[in-house]
């Protein structure tokens, strides 16, 4: 079959020659652009999504019902996973753009679409002045920027493993994930500095909008630096071995059509000319043939990389989220912290986390095994997790901002190998769909993580084995898909 011989585009480019190297120059200016462009794109989103799980008690008395904390919670909570569930459409839309339309288009609307919706959330009138309404509404925004934000990262970290060297894939890749840890260290001092100047009145009254209007300023300088930027080498030889092979896809269709033998490779320019004066059935075989779908392609022909690399991310998304996002919230209502306090503790993990990534990248293009490395660690948090979350429990500031400290800087050095792990899974031709959706998929368990645990002790009443059960089975799925991920993509363990 065309596609098989051509393998996507994937290292030989279908056999046509390498494409051009880009000028040393040029390279690091583009490089320059598009890892600025990754930081603010990512310190937008996660900046919101900062300042929504940061102010999750202010947010839940302003958009839900007063009267039970516990049905706010889960309301409140619900409303999160939901910016999650709808990633993975995302995914499918956005990496479709990305792997037939370009990086650099794929990238400029996802940042139009997860920054419009933010600075709207900051707009929102509360539930006590419409209603029913203002939770609503809170869902659709949340909706619109999962959707952006299943396209925006993976197109995002595609982009800067294509452009990198050879020798540094990992830790030019984890420059996404250090612009995750900038953009929530921005979220967390957007926070730090709303809460320190107001009043716990003022902050339900006007003042949990500011950190949402503010990211138009980010949002301004995010679009203008992925306005127009020029493609990678890899993704346009891809694409042009990919028409070649959809041109010999249409003319042999409509050679069946006609009863006609298929053309031989050399004669499928004359027979596409010629496809082009056929009309009726031959014609709607033309349209199907030359139109091509990458995420069909992935699932025809990558769907058991696809689920490995899902189950994969698993850990290493929860373990994120539950560490900076839902944590804090239990440190106040369980560890006796003060909520001024959990946002420098998690001010000070984030930049442990940020440090941790390039330092796993570097080790990573060095020759430290990623899987390898991986496993060790999701295997020590999940043996860990129940003992963690007593220590999370017991009232010691010292102890719970430790084992944090630890959580977050685990994540860290997994997510600083993830990039290289996942580029080497998929061939350039459905990268973006691939990547996209599986960071997703597994980003969606981690999304609906805090749901989750909420919802078993609300059930329980147990405030320590629920998360950590939850955090424990991550880890041994991740650990269990990194070994089989392993034997599937040898390439994915080590550097070249």
């Amino acid at each position: 079959m065309a596609a098989k011989g051509a393998e996507l585009a994937v290292g030989a480019h279908g056999g046509m020659p390498p494409p051009e190297a880009i000028p040393t120059r040029k390279l690091l200016l583009s490089l320059l652009a598009i890892s600025l462009g990754t930081v603010i794109e990512c310190a937008l989103p996660r900046a919101a999504l900062t300042v929504y799980s940061q102010l999750s008690k202010v947010l839940a008395v302003v958009f839900f019902p007063s009267g039970n904390p516990a049905v706010q919670a889960v309301s409140f909570w619900g409303l999160f996973a939901v910016g999650f569930l709808s990633r993975p459409v995302g995914a499918i839309l956005f990496g479709h753009l990305g792997d037939t339309k370009g990086r650099g288009t794929c990238l400029l609307v996802t940042v139009l679409l997860m920054g419009i919706p933010t600075v709207l959330i900051g707009c929102l009138p509360s539930y006590a002045t419409i209603g029913i309404a203002a939770p609503i509404l809170l869902a659709v925004l949340r909706l619109v920027q999962g959707l952006a934000m299943g396209g925006e990262f993976g197109a995002a970290m595609v982009y800067l493993v294509e452009l990198a060297n050879p020798r540094y894939k990992a830790l030019t890749g984890s420059l996404g994930y250090i612009s995750l840890g900038s953009g929530v260290v921005l979220g967390i001092l957007v926070v730090a500095a709303t809460m320190a100047g107001l009043s716990e009145e003022a902050l339900l009254a006007w003042g949990w909008r500011v950190p949402f209007l503010l990211s138009v300023i980010t949002l301004a300088v995010a679009a203008i630096l992925r306005y127009n930027m020029p493609e990678s080498s890899e993704f346009t030889a891809s694409r042009e071995a990919l028409e070649d092979e959809v041109a010999a896809r249409s003319a042999a269709a409509q050679h069946a059509q006609h009863g006609a033998p298929a053309p031989a490779a050399g004669e499928a320019d004359a027979a596409v000319a010629i496809s082009d004066d056929v009309e009726g059935g031959a014609a709607a075989a033309s349209g199907a043939g030359r139109h091509y779908v990458p995420v069909l392609e992935l699932f025809r022909g990558y769907w058991a990389g696809l689920a490995l690399h899902a189950l994969y991310g698993t850990w290493i998304s929860a373990s994120f989220l539950i560490g900076y996002s839902w944590l804090p919230s239990y440190l106040v209502k369980h560890g006796g912290i003060p909520t001024r306090l959990t946002l420098w503790m998690v001010l000070s993990c984030m930049l442990l986390f940020t440090g941790m990534v390039p330092l796993a990248g570097l080790a990573s293009d060095r020759g430290l095994p990623r899987l390898t490395t991986t496993i060790a660690l999701a295997l020590a948090s999940a043996g860990a997790a129940v003992p963690m979350f007593m220590g999370f429990a017991s009232g010691s500031l010292a102890l719970a901002w430790v084992l944090q400290a630890a959580l977050l800087a685990m994540s860290g050095f997994a997510m600083g190998m993830l990039p290289a792990v996942v580029a080497a899974i998929y061939p350039a031709g459905v990268r973006i769909s691939g990547c996209n959706l599986g960071v997703n998929l597994s980003s969606t368990f981690g999304g609906v993580c805090p749901l989750i645990i909420t919802a078993v002790q609300a059930a329980t009443g147990s405030v320590v084995h629920g998360p950590g059960i939850v955090l424990a089975a991550t880890g041994l799925i991740t650990a269990v898909a990194s070994a089989v991920l392993m034997r599937h993509c040898p390439a994915a363990n080590k550097a070249r």
